[in-house]
């Protein structure tokens, strides 16, 4: 009994050492052939290599404009990593399906870094034609990202080290991009020839379809800016910006807009009962805006001084903020446009969905996930006029 369990056993482990061979051969044959720069896909042979992307080279020719009053694009300022990329697919597909398909405007891509040929294929094979894509990478290499010349870079240092804990506090990169993008990128050449751009952010959702051209509305209806979302400011990011607003309209008198103007937006951003700032401010990682007013030579004027005052980097004076007090400074209620039918989301929490069921029934949103009435919202203290044509935009 004791040899035939024996030759059992044997038997046993003969046969499991073969088929753990097999395996094992089987393993290496497979794992052989694209270890060796090649893979299969039928009969077919397909080189694999490190790279295969080609070198991009942005359009020789103008972006292509489908209309014939004005010029226009979509403008971003991504960064470089597959995260980015992959934000910035599924936003371009978004605003392709829900607003360009139709028109094919071009986009503008800016980033700090030095995007691959990969990250740029993939970009611009979202247009219909694989031509509407413009790329400005590396900015850090050029004037328009880093510190002011007046910047302390000590002082700079020690704001982001007493700021650690508030968002953003402690990151020099983010003051870099907010400094850009609140003036210095409506002096970029690749803008100059631009009549409106519309500023998206990568990772952000366009969530109704847009039957109209908002270019065109902003054109016909002499908009200059233009916000789906208001809301407050963290009040530790910006503890001296508004003395420094006020020190700007004192010297600067002739040329901004005067409180008692009733046309005016201070009382956008004016707490009724302090007389200070409410912290109020449109947030422009979805606006659309007339480049006019951005490049010329008040906004750039007032640019130049919050530039000096270097707020930027001693505290951390965010973009948004910055211009939506430029926009107060110089422009009336009627220069601005509240886009209550253009479907928006940011984060997957702050979400504009319009209110009129004409509109959402279409949209990938609720109406009760509205931002618009939750009370971190401005929009209230902006339509508190009642002025009616703030509530109208395009059916």
């Amino acid at each position: 009994m004791a040899s035939i369990q024996s030759f059992k056993r044997r038997a046993v482990l003969r046969t499991a050492g073969f088929l753990s061979f097999l395996l094992f051969f089987s393993f290496v044959i497979w794992s052989y052939i694209p270890l060796k720069g090649v893979s299969t896909f039928g009969n077919k042979y397909r080189p694999l290599t490190v790279n295969a992307w080609p070198p991009y080279h942005n359009p020789t020719e103008p972006l292509r404009q489908p209309h014939d009053k004005f010029n226009a694009a979509f403008v971003t300022f991504v960064k470089g990593d597959s995260a980015s990329l992959a934000g910035l697919r599924m936003t371009m597909r978004q605003i392709e399906f829900t607003v360009n398909q139709q028109r094919h405007y071009p986009y503008i891509i800016f980033s700090d870094e030095e995007l691959s040929d990969e990250f740029k294929h993939l970009a611009n094979v979202i247009t219909p034609n694989d031509i509407d894509v413009a790329f400005y990478d590396q900015l850090a290499a050029t004037e328009y990202y880093g510190y002011a010349n007046s910047t302390d870079r000590e002082q700079a240092q020690a704001a982001r080290i007493r700021m650690n804990e508030t968002l953003f506090g402690d990151s020099e990169d983010y003051r870099f991009s907010s400094r850009f993008m609140a003036g210095l990128m409506f002096r970029h050449p690749a803008l100059k020839d631009l009549d409106y751009i519309w500023r998206f952010e990568a990772g952000t959702e366009y969530i109704c379809p847009v039957s109209f051209d908002p270019f065109a509305f902003m054109k016909d209806a002499g908009k200059k800016v233009s916000f789906s979302i208001a809301l407050y400011e963290y009040e530790e990011t910006i503890p001296s910006l508004f003395a420094n607003i006020m020190k700007f309209a004192s010297e600067n008198s002739d040329i901004v807009q005067s409180p008692d103007n009733s046309n005016s937006l201070w009382d956008f951003v004016i707490d009724k009962d302090t007389q200070g700032f409410n912290k109020c401010h449109f947030w422009n990682n979805f606006q659309i805006v007339d480049m006019n007013f951005f490049r010329g030579e008040l906004y750039q004027r007032y640019f130049d001084f919050i530039d000096n005052s270097n707020g930027i980097f001693y505290e951390r004076w965010g973009d948004a903020v910055i211009q939506s007090l430029g926009v107060v400074l110089f422009l009336e209620k009627n220069d601005i446009q509240f886009w209550e039918n253009i479907g928006y989301r940011v984060a997957n929490y702050f979400t504009h969905c319009p209110s009129s069921k004409m509109i959402y029934k279409q949209c990938s949103c609720r109406p009760s996930q509205n931002f618009d009435y939750d009370g971190y919202s401005c929009l209230r203290q902006f339509l508190k006029s009642g002025n009616e044509v703030y509530s109208i935009t395009p059916s």
